[in-house]
């Protein structure tokens, strides 16, 4: 009888785990952008807004987003976006300078609003 058992849950427990995965499945993609994905590589000072270190206008942008601090670090966050197989918008002179020096093809604009209005097309 124990047998039977540990067999029912078994078989009850990889239905269960099955239907999970197909229902992940089929609602993955319902809620999913049509476009490829975005990041943003912006110049920290560029992505302020007054004292505030990240511009109210970042915390509801549906995109990936760095600030990077240093030529290094930007030259790094553009490589690693590009790579990912991302749509790479860079604002400001560093975000800009760093995806010439990865020849990294992006999207280049002068400043946080510009940035903003490539993700609104």
């Amino acid at each position: 009888m124990l047998i039977r058992m540990t067999g029912l849950a078994t078989i009850a427990a990889l239905l269960a785990a099955g239907g999970l995965a197909v229902g992940g499945l089929v609602g993955s993609g319902s809620d999913a952008p049509s476009g490829a994905r975005t990041a943003l590589v912006i110049d920290a000072a560029a992505a302020r807004d007054g004292r505030e270190l990240l511009d109210p206008r970042l915390r509801v942008v549906e995109a990936e987003i760095r600030l990077p601090r240093s030529p290094a670090e930007a030259v790094t966050n553009v490589r690693y976006f590009d790579k990912q197989g991302y749509r790479v918008v860079v604002a400001g002179p560093r975000a800009g300078a760093a995806a010439a020096a990865a020849s990294v093809r992006a999207v280049r604009v002068r400043d946080l609003a510009g940035a903003l209005a490539v993700l609104e097309r």
